[in-house]
């Protein structure tokens, strides 16, 4: 017989779905971590978290309102389904503001150490060293900003594809980037570029289009504390990933750039290589984690649909047969 728990955690698990709850837990990091600072507070610092909190209401009403009563008109599905990216983005965007209120330690020093440890030099400076090109800076910036591109081009696609790999999808992408988030957040750096003097280096980055473009984007959303672990490899990596394993054509055409899209991030000196293991670290985990955890949660869902025999319309869609060696998924040409 069901109880009143039954109904309402079958509620939760068929209403919420698994992106919602890795979201969720996600913020609540955030906000004890800035609950309990490292250094004493600064004013901007209870600012900013009272305007978190809004945010995070909001993104609350989004859910609870599509549960209930969006989710039967189709057209709202891809919204819903990038509102944690959308929020977790503007947590990411104020670390500027939130990385001083409670620590004013950087680990660029130590990510240094790492990367002369395992390439004898920082990476950077090597690339200096092999590629100098005045015209070779602003061409490495205009494949910086084509990071952009390529992680939203699945969100785009959406709009005009179906497939039903793209909650597993979208679930380990978004796992990705807030993991990555977080861990800027613990682990605040710079990066070479804005944290070590100029003459650290052989040569100057000359100012272009692409270039101020850059600095300015970089400045501007997050105030630089972005270098560990690399969301500009991380980004990428998890689309490149998700193809090899998908759709090995489109694997095949995004290789190249996106592999000028890494290696713009070292050259312009924004990040360490350690920063780009970090990156690769998570995105395994992402890549390993999202599908288990969305059967896990699949099964939750079952049970309780079947306990109270409520037949729930889900929000979220996970194939009961799906795994990678599955050659119904396999190079599956629609999964964006």
């Amino acid at each position: 017989m069901a109880t009143k728990k039954d109904y309402f955690l079958g509620w939760i698990f068929n209403n919420f779905a698994p992106i919602d709850i890795i979201s969720i837990v996600y913020f609540f990091m955030v906000f004890i971590w800035m609950l309990f600072p490292i250094e004493p507070v600064s004013p901007a610092h209870n600012q900013f978290l009272l305007k978190s909190l809004n945010y995070l209401y909001v993104y609350l009403a989004i859910i609870l309102f599509y549960g209930f009563f969006l989710k039967r008109w189709k057209i709202f599905k891809p919204v819903y389904k990038m509102s944690p990216f959308i929020t977790g983005t503007y947590i990411y965007e104020k670390l500027f503001y939130i990385i001083p209120s409670v620590s004013n330690y950087n680990f660029d020093n130590e990510l240094l150490q790492i990367d002369t440890a395992i390439l004898g030099n920082d990476a950077s400076r090597i690339l200096e060293s092999a590629f100098w090109n005045t015209h070779f800076i602003e061409v490495m910036a205009a494949f910086y900003i084509i990071y952009f591109g390529v992680i939203y081009m699945p969100f785009l696609k959406k709009f005009i594809t179906k497939s039903p790999l793209f909650d597993i999808f979208i679930t380990g992408f978004t796992l990705n980037f807030l993991l990555a988030f977080f861990t800027n957040i613990v682990v605040p750096s710079l990066g070479p570029k804005f944290f070590f003097p100029s003459d650290f280096y052989q040569y100057d980055l000359v100012s272009g289009f692409f270039m101020n473009t850059c600095d300015n984007m970089i400045e501007n959303l997050s105030g630089g504390y972005q270098a560990f672990p690399s969301l500009h490899f991380g980004g990428p990596a998890f689309v490149l990933l998700f193809d090899f394993f998908h759709s090995r054509r489109r694997f095949y055409v995004y290789l190249i750039p996106i592999i000028l899209v890494w290696t713009s991030a070292i050259f312009l000196r924004y990040h360490y290589i350690t920063d780009h293991i970090g990156g690769l670290i998570l995105v395994c985990f992402s890549l390993w984690f999202a599908p288990k955890f969305m059967r896990f949660y699949n099964k939750k869902a079952n049970y309780y649909q079947e306990k109270t025999g409520i037949d729930y319309k889900r929000v979220y869609f996970f194939p009961e047969d799906y795994t990678l060696k599955n050659p119904k998924y396999h190079n599956h040409k629609e999964w964006l």
